[in-house]
């Protein structure tokens, strides 16, 4: 099973492409299309390691972003 159809599978399972969900099912899709472009840039364990922890920082800070003086 490759990285898009566990994500299709595990989303299923957690009930979040379900119209009753959040955002109607929106939240799931939109990390399937998440998925859909990271599995397509055809990453190895490192790249892929190094592009989800960057992604997750900059994130972060965009969500929280730090005072500044």
């Amino acid at each position: 099973m490759n990285r898009h159809e566990y994500f299709k599978k595990r989303l299923k399972e957690l009930g979040v492409l379900d119209k009753d969900s959040d955002y109607n099912g929106s939240i799931g899709k939109w990390v399937r299309q998440l998925s859909s472009v990271f599995s397509k840039q055809g990453h190895s364990g490192t790249s892929a390691e190094i592009t989800i922890d960057l992604f997750n920082q900059l994130m972060s800070e965009w969500k929280s972003p730090k005072q500044k003086a």
